[in-house]
């Protein structure tokens, strides 16, 4: 009796492994995401322009560099003007992290180097915002 419950048992346990197929499927790691995007190619003294789609979850990471001290202008839109949608940090080239915003951000930068916008969600609104948006991110020289 023994060896046909331990039977039993082993073939049951053999039947539910062979079943299972290694591999896993998430609908949101199988749609497209963009999670860090390079700062485009552009003339010098001219906007960046991202042209983006959003996915509800998930956080797009913005890249532009700064020479020297300059007033950066960072505007982002979406086709209806609508959308739970922001800038919501900004990382500086020393690690140091300012925010949340809304969809503009205005302000003098001070350090050389590679600075990161953060855009996602605010999490204390509902409706995740999924569609295109665009981010212009003007950068002028401070004379000072």
């Amino acid at each position: 009796m023994k060896n046909k419950v331990l039977t039993g048992c082993s073939a049951f346990i053999l039947l539910i492994g062979g079943c299972q197929s290694g591999s896993k499927s998430n609908t949101a790691q199988d749609s497209v995401s963009i999670e860090r995007v390079e700062q485009p190619a552009v003339a010098e003294n001219q906007p960046l322009q991202f042209q983006l789609v959003k996915i509800a979850g998930k956080k797009d990471t913005l890249t532009f560099d700064i020479k020297s001290r300059s007033f950066v202008n960072v505007t982002l839109s979406t086709p209806d003007e609508t959308g739970n949608i922001r800038i919501n940090q900004i990382i500086m080239p020393d690690g140091a992290m300012d925010g949340p915003f809304g969809k503009t951000y205005h302000d003098s930068l001070y350090i050389s180097g590679t600075y990161q916008l953060i855009i996602a969600e605010s999490l204390m609104q509902e409706n995740p915002y999924t569609g295109e948006y665009q981010v212009k991110i003007e950068v002028k020289e401070d004379q000072r």
